[in-house]
């Protein structure tokens, strides 16, 4: 996932941002070492935010999603 386009979504802190679903992350968001909302490499004091749902077909792609601490 890319940084927030828009100036609402800039606004927010990263773990104040909504979950997006599970196959609209990024592959390091998706593999927990980044953060979901602005894609920064996750290092330490990560916050988690809950899960990312999703399905394609029979497969389940949930995720836990982590956020940056500030």
């Amino acid at each position: 996932m890319t940084a927030p386009t828009t100036d609402a979504a800039r606004s927010l802190r990263c773990k104040d941002a909504a979950v997006p679903p599970a196959a609209e992350l990024g592959w390091e968001a998706y593999m927990g070492r980044a953060c979901y909302a602005c894609g920064r490499q996750l290092t330490r004091n990560a916050v988690h935010k809950g899960w990312a749902r999703g399905r394609a077909g029979v497969h389940v792609l949930d995720t836990e999603v982590w956020a940056c601490p500030a």
